[in-house]
């Protein structure tokens, strides 16, 4: 993984500073002076957040570069301030601190996204014609109220809603059966619905449904005895159901064995 890095001017050994100061320290080669400006800026980089080292004076900076006179020298051509105050380093936001190393980053990333984009255009200039469009984002489409039980309403999609193919009597029914593991097969529940003509009777269904859901047998033991509903439209157990004996011994249900 990398370390800490410093943003580094590529003209810096040429710069007309840099060789100031190389012939201000005596020198007769600007690496050294690079190398010096090198670890003076990373240690503003490392110290302080702001370029400011308050308090701090050029020769203790000296020690810490390790040669005599060198703050003094980069202070002559303007690339730090020597006061009472301490010693500061001009322009710190624009070549140090986390904001500049950010900014060299992102310039360079803009760099690479340009050069490869005019790569790949050139490249690809024979073989691509245009863009494809982009895939409109997925609607979620939320449940028809009127199927009940978070089945997936009856739509083709979020636009054009499709007219339900349901009768209002089934609905009606299938709201009003009770929920248990059973409940199920909504489809082949229609078909027998219609086939048994129950939209014609839907009152005297629904009120019989209604009956046996407050009834003993659909309530005990968590509502473990409720038949399915294929099974209640088969064999159309809401016919009789004004029987007196309905919820005695002889009730319909029984007689036609709905819990065996």
């Amino acid at each position: 993984m990398a370390g800490e890095w410093i943003k580094f001017d590529s003209s810096l050994p040429e710069k007309p500073e840099t060789l100031a100061i190389t012939a201000k320290m005596g020198w007769d080669d600007p690496d050294l002076t690079v190398g010096k400006l090198m670890r003076l800026f990373r240690w503003f980089d490392q110290h302080t957040t702001n370029g400011n080292a308050a308090g701090v004076t050029s020769s203790l900076l000296d020690r810490v570069l390790g040669v005599t006179g060198f703050t003094e020298s980069v202070a002559s051509v303007g690339w730090i301030v020597i006061s009472a105050a301490g010693i500061s380093l001009a322009n710190f936001d624009r070549h140090n601190g986390a904001t500049a190393k950010s900014r060299a980053q992102g310039a360079k990333r803009a760099a690479n996204h340009r050069n490869n984009g005019s790569s790949n255009g050139n490249s690809n200039a024979d073989s691509v014609t245009e863009s494809l469009p982009r895939e409109e984002k997925r609607r979620e489409i939320p449940p028809n109220p009127l199927t009940g039980d978070g089945e997936v309403s009856p739509t083709t999609n979020a636009d054009t809603p499709k007219v339900p193919t349901e009768p209002e009597g089934f609905i009606r029914f299938w709201q009003t059966w009770p929920r248990s593991e059973r409940k199920g097969a909504r489809g082949k529940c229609l078909e027998t619905w219609k086939k048994a003509g129950a939209e014609k009777h839907v009152e005297v269904v629904l009120a019989h449904v209604e009956r046996m859901k407050a009834g003993e047998m659909w309530t005990k033991e968590g509502g473990r005895y409720v038949p399915a509903p294929l099974v209640y439209l088969n064999k159309r157990y809401w016919e009789g159901a004004d029987d007196a004996d309905e919820f005695g011994d002889g009730s319909p249900q029984s007689k036609h064995g709905m819990y065996v």
